[in-house]
């Protein structure tokens, strides 16, 4: 195959990617037009309801942990994991004062990316792919427990990149 030939099939490769990644996380929020201030979309969106300006904002709220939609497709995304030039495994993150209390997080099979023969290409490296989700932290003071929000970040998937070539002077 010829150098042409295999740089065009990795950039359609990693186009696919990259929408399969896009489709798969579905976009929220509002849109915000030109001119309208990100902190003032709430005041719009909710006239005469509190907002968190306001001091009798509610500092704590109850919240369902049942989830309504478990029927989403992991074989596809297994499926993908393995057919991928960026190759990954999924290993469990396992914390009991946490909701969701198991994740997956995935971690690359390779430094370096595969060629499409299945051969380890040293001109591309394998990375991850991380995702900054919200999960819920069980705190316990005495008999009682609540919860607040806490930021982690996941490893969702690996891609191939170009490695970074530091020029000495």
């Amino acid at each position: 195959m010829s150098p042409n030939f295999c740089a065009s099939l990795l950039r359609a490769l990693l186009l696919v990617l990259l929408a399969v990644l896009s489709a798969t996380s579905p976009a929220h929020g509002k849109v915000i037009k030109p001119g309208l201030k990100p902190e003032n979309l709430f005041k719009q969106a909710s006239a005469g309801c509190l907002t968190q300006k306001d001091s009798k904002f509610p500092q704590t709220v109850r919240v369902n942990l049942s989830i309504s939609n478990t029927n989403q497709d992991t074989k596809a995304t297994l499926d993908v994991s393995s057919r991928s030039l960026a190759p990954w495994d999924y290993r469990i993150d396992e914390d009991h004062d946490r909701f969701p209390r198991l994740l997956a997080d995935a971690e690359c099979r390779h430094s370096r990316c595969l060629s499409p023969e299945g051969q380890l290409d040293h001109g591309l490296n394998s990375v991850p792919i991380t995702q900054e989700i919200l999960v819920l932290r069980r705190e316990q003071r005495g008999c009682q427990q609540s919860y607040r929000l806490e930021k982690k970040t996941i490893t969702v998937g690996c891609t191939c990149v170009t490695p970074l070539v530091q020029h000495q002077a």
